[in-house]
């Protein structure tokens, strides 16, 4: 018996009430940690409302879900005798001031050239959009980074995981899209931007990283299934990039990045909301448009799962394009995207690898079987778009 990857236990005859009493306190310490991380977070959120800005007195502050990388909160305020609510993001660990600043600017200029229905950034007392917290925890620097957003009304209908909408909320969300992408389209970064480079300059960089994962010692189901499928990504990543000459062809506008309906809100099988824009840069507007129908469009559940409703992207695809010529601004889809729709309908999928391969392995101590979830989601996508790249050329010169 091979004992070297086996945890040894020691020969301590416990007995069975023992045990039973150290899972009782377990869970109480688990649960008193839990308890007293929120309550700091709660002193923290209402310290920074009535510190930095002119809101009010915080009276209840509500932890919102759903969200992956930030934390987010809803909060109710009191002044002058009257009740406002608002939206608390805590920015996640790593972000830089450029990249806030960047996507600030970013949503205060697509609201004033006409997407109305993005939520407003607050400014503080002293006129900047965030706050910036810098403390010594056990001898080390944190950085900690807040802002406050207008609270948008609608309903939290959908998740990035909980995707299938309504016909009509898929020809409302692709407006909302076009609608973004027409009003930012000429907006000057004015030096700003977002660290990640653009997709076309990011693909090449993923195999030697993704090879450099393949030699981590791990033994369990989430590093076999990457491993397993790593030849085939890899190839996948090689047959998905676009000359540079092509490239140059397409519309470079401000991206969401990560629009999908957990990011939306809804109403009368209408969006009427779009948040998070902390993923945005500029890059090309195919990409967004392909990671849209990536995530809105692709069912996490049964013999559907990793698969592509083509009647779904069809229906978005031509509202997105309705809405831009409606808007008059913004061309719709030329002649060089739609030859290479299927290559960056790839493309962005692979972006959603990215996304899965390296948030497990910068945090191992994630739940092994969610994660594999999520990366054998996107590893099927992956092979069905491969195996789908007529029908998928088939529908965007249909639009």
């Amino acid at each position: 018996m091979d004992t070297s990857a086996m945890l040894h236990l020691e020969e301590l005859n416990p007995s069975r009430s023992l045990l039973e009493n150290s899972e009782k306190i377990k869970e109480i310490v688990t649960t008193l940690h839990e308890s007293i991380d929120l309550a700091f977070l709660r002193n923290k959120i209402k310290e920074i409302v009535e510190t930095y800005y002119d809101l009010g007195e915080v009276v209840e502050v509500y932890e919102i879900f759903g969200g992956y990388i930030n934390r987010s909160f809803g909060i109710y305020v009191e002044k002058n005798g009257e009740r406002y609510e608002y939206f608390v993001r805590k920015y996640k660990k790593g972000i830089t001031e450029k990249e806030i600043l960047f996507e600030h600017s970013l949503i205060n200029y697509s609201v004033e050239h006409g997407l109305e229905m993005a939520a407003g950034v607050i400014h503080a007392r002293d006129g900047m959009t965030y706050v910036k917290l810098t403390e010594e925890v056990d001898g080390k620097i944190c950085v900690d980074y807040y802002a406050i957003y207008e609270y948008l009304s609608g309903e939290d209908k959908y998740a990035w995981d909980d995707n299938i909408m309504t016909d009509g909320e898929y020809a409302s969300a692709a407006e909302v899209l076009a609608t973004f992408h027409n009003a930012a389209k000429d907006f000057d970064p004015k030096g700003l931007e977002r660290a990640e480079p653009k997709i076309m300059d990011f693909l090449p960089t993923l195999p030697k990283l993704y090879k450099e994962f393949a030699k981590l010692e791990f033994n369990n189901k989430f590093h076999k299934y990457y491993v397993k499928n790593l030849d085939r990504i890899l190839e996948v990543i090689e047959i998905s990039q676009i000359p540079q000459a092509e490239i140059r062809k397409m519309p470079l506008v401000p991206i969401h990045c990560d629009f999908h309906p957990g990011n939306l809100k809804f109403k009368d099988n209408k969006a009427v909301g779009i948040f998070d824009f902390d993923w945005s840069k500029i890059d090309l507007r195919l990409f967004d448009v392909c990671l849209a129908l990536a995530y809105c469009c692709s069912p996490w559940e049964d013999e559907k799962d990793g698969t592509l409703l083509l009647d779904k992207c069809e229906i978005f695809l031509k509202s997105y394009q309705n809405k831009l010529k409606e808007l008059g601004g913004l061309e719709t889809f030329n002649e060089t995207e739609k030859k290479y729709f299927p290559t960056m309908m790839a493309a962005a999928n692979i972006y959603l690898i990215n996304w899965d391969v390296t948030a497990y392995y910068d945090n191992p101590t994630l739940n092994i079987y969610e994660q594999k979830t999520y990366l054998v989601h996107n590893v099927k996508l992956m092979n069905w778009i491969e195996n789908h790249k007529n029908d998928l050329a088939l529908l965007v010169n249909s639009i």
